[in-house]
C-alpha cells in the first residue's frame, strides 16, 4: 500500500493522521534526524530538517505543511 500521511487542523492545534506506512515514514524521518550530530553546524551540513508539503507529494492534498528540525542544543 502506498504511504499515506495527512496533517489538519484539530481542537487549537494540528492532528497527524496516517496509514501504517505513512506513520512509519515520519517515524523513519524522526529517528533519522535524532541520529545526527550532537553539533548543531555538523547537524545542519548533513540536513538538519525535513518538509512536509501536498505540492512536495509527501502529505495528502489539502494538508498543513510540515517541517520537522533537529536541534541539539534545545
Amino acid at each position: 500500500m502506498a504511504e499515506k500521511l495527512k496533517i489538519r487542523p484539530y481542537e487549537g492545534g494540528f492532528e497527524v493522521v496516517g496509514n501504517r506506512e505513512g506513520l512509519r515514514g515520519l517515524a523513519e524521518i524522526c529517528l533519522r534526524l535524532a541520529e545526527l550530530p550532537n553539533n548543531d553546524e555538523e547537524a545542519k551540513k548533513l540536513g538538519n530538517h525535513y518538509h512536509y508539503a501536498d505540492y512536495m507529494n509527501n502529505l495528502e492534498e489539502g494538508s498543513i505543511p510540515l517541517t520537522i528540525l533537529y536541534k541539539p542544543d534545545l
